[in-house]
């Protein structure tokens, strides 16, 4: 809680006491001492981006109103008026209590975070989404990483002051409230700005991280933080215009491109429908193969610029032109072999650059549909892990229409069909209770009911444990090549909570067919792709 939220609950909760109890000395006093402390605080909590603190300030001023319309009186036990004003009371604080603010929680790893953000800019690419026709691809990257802070540090903020006006607006828009995630400016991280480099004697392993659509680069430090506190630096890209508004170091800011917007609002596109709620394969996969000509945005301009997004952050990282501030940062890090994770339309480019780019050495999805469609009947060429909400609440959000047995969305993607379900590197599991979103920090900001209903039912310190304990073991064995026993011992430590997805009904579905029909998928995906991936991609 912030100090605004702690005068704002004891003044609550006084007054509430000295309304019971009309035997309190001087009460009146009391009353109104309390009631104007509430309004105090809940303004001020609200100004501050502290939007939960408005329903206390909203009970004060009814608490006034009561004080005034009581004036005069000789008062018993407030039958009436007691127990609406306690109610009132009650509501101020369950706000407050469903988005708490609270740090967030410890790595588990021996070694402090640091982390410095930055802006690379690619002049090859002008004029992208928003961008002015003779302005270049500017990016905004953070880095964490293993670091020696100064004891007196403090870590940095989830947002500042700026960011909370501006990037934490995004999200929010979406369902027409913008403030939603502003708060979160009160939130404090575990990595230390701009701390001192952890020396080592060999390079440190990279991961690259991608937000999801229309989200920002930090939307999962919990889990950037504990891979940097095992060692690993990671960078998060903010695919600017793809993104919530992108405030950049130097104070400039460029706004989510506003057709993102008007694209949400509309009606599902009917290829992502059958996609989705298809009752056999072949409708489902004819429903992804309809993405490019029905979500253009998203498969045929953001897809390729993602992928080529973080070609440029590694090679600028290869080469050592960066800003000065992260020389050193990128200098200790080996981007020949990374590991990439990308969370929601990040997990697709994920994907996307895994098949085209031979830096990615293992690859992680988190609940991202493949939009990429090299990744369509394909062998990766890299280890891989999809890692799933639970697809049986999924397939009851789709509503009615939804299929009688859940499916991955995914399902074809990242294997080759005749060999669906039988790869030693491709891991497919489903986190069960969880939703979409819950893969993210949120689920620490967004308590139950709500959280239920937008992140799922999984306690919040179990889903962050869980993402960062799998991705890490994951990477652990991939990319350090170490023997941890990965898969078998996190599916022991988590249990019935995570669950694999057996995807052989592909494998059947497809050697099934004649052919001639397999042909012609395999041509109707060729056309897809074509038409989805400028020419000339392929894996460098």
């Amino acid at each position: 809680m912030i100090a605004s939220d702690v005068v704002l609950v004891i003044a609550l909760a006084v007054f509430i006491v000295a309304w019971w109890i009309p035997a309190i000395p001087a009460r009146r006093s009391v009353l109104l001492i309390c009631a104007l402390a509430a309004l105090a605080a809940g303004v001020w909590g609200f100004l501050d981006h502290r939007w939960q603190a408005a329903a206390g300030a909203i009970a004060a001023l009814s608490f006034l109103l009561a004080l005034f319309l009581t004036r005069g009186r000789k008062q018993g036990v407030p039958f009436v008026s007691g127990p609406l004003l306690t109610l009132l009371a009650a509501a101020a604080v369950a706000v407050l209590a469903i988005f708490p603010v609270a740090p967030l929680p410890k790595p588990t790893g021996p070694h402090a975070v640091g982390v410095r953000t930055f802006e690379l800019a690619d002049a090859s690419r002008p004029g992208l989404f928003s961008a002015q026709p003779k302005e270049p691809r500017r990016l905004l990257v953070r880095v964490w990483y293993p670091a020696t802070p100064a004891e007196d540090a403090r870590p940095m903020r989830y947002f500042s002051p700026t960011e909370a006006r501006t990037t934490a607006h995004g999200l929010g828009g979406l369902i027409n409230f913008g403030p939603l995630l502003s708060h979160l400016k009160h939130v404090r991280t575990n990595g230390y700005e701009d701390a001192p480099l952890l020396p080592a004697p060999d390079k440190r392993s990279v991961v690259v991280y991608s937000h999801g659509y229309m989200s920002f680069l930090g939307q999962n430090t919990a889990l950037m933080e504990d891979l940097a506190s095992h060692g690993y630096i990671v960078y998060s890209i903010q695919h600017t215009y793809d993104a919530s508004d992108t405030v950049f170091p130097n104070g400039d800011i460029a706004p989510m491109d506003a057709q993102l917007k008007r694209s949400h609002d509309d009606e599902r596109p009917a290829g992502m429908s059958v996609l989705l709620t298809g009752k056999t394969l072949d409708e489902r996969l004819a429903g992804h193969l309809l993405l490019p000509q029905q979500d253009a945005r998203l498969v045929m301009q953001s897809g390729p610029a993602w992928v080529a997004d973080r070609q440029f952050l590694l090679d600028r990282l290869a080469d050592g032109t960066v800003p000065e501030a992260v020389v050193e940062i990128a200098a200790a890090g080996d981007v020949s072999k990374t590991g990439q994770i990308g969370m929601s339309f990040g997990g697709s480019a994920t994907g996307g650059f895994c098949a085209v780019d031979t830096r990615c050495a293992a690859g992680v999805n988190l609940d991202g549909l493949s939009y990429h469609l090299q990744t369509l009947g394909t062998q990766m060429p890299v280890p891989f892990l999809m890692l799933h909400s639970d697809l049986e609440r999924f397939r009851r959000v789709i509503g009615e229409d939804a299929p009688e047995a859940a499916h991955s969305f995914n399902q074809f993607s990242y294997e080759r069909f005749e060999e669906t379900g039988q790869s030693d590197e491709v891991y497919r599991f489903q986190v069960k209770d969880a939703l979409h979103m819950g893969f993210s920090d949120f689920t620490l900001f967004i308590r139950q009911p709500l959280g239920d209903v937008f992140l799922g039912k999984v306690p919040a310190e179990t889903m962050i444990a869980l993402q960062n304990d799998v991705v890490r073991d994951f990477f652990d064995r991939y990319i350090r090549g170490e023997a941890n026993g990965f898969p078998e011992e996190v599916q022991t430590a988590y249990g019935d909570r995570l669950i694999p997805i057996d995807n052989a009904d592909v494998r059947l579905w497809w050697t099934g067919k004649t052919p001639e029909a397999r042909m012609q998928i395999l041509k109707d995906i060729e056309a897809a792709r074509t038409e989805a991936v400028p020419s000339g991609a392929g894996r460098n």
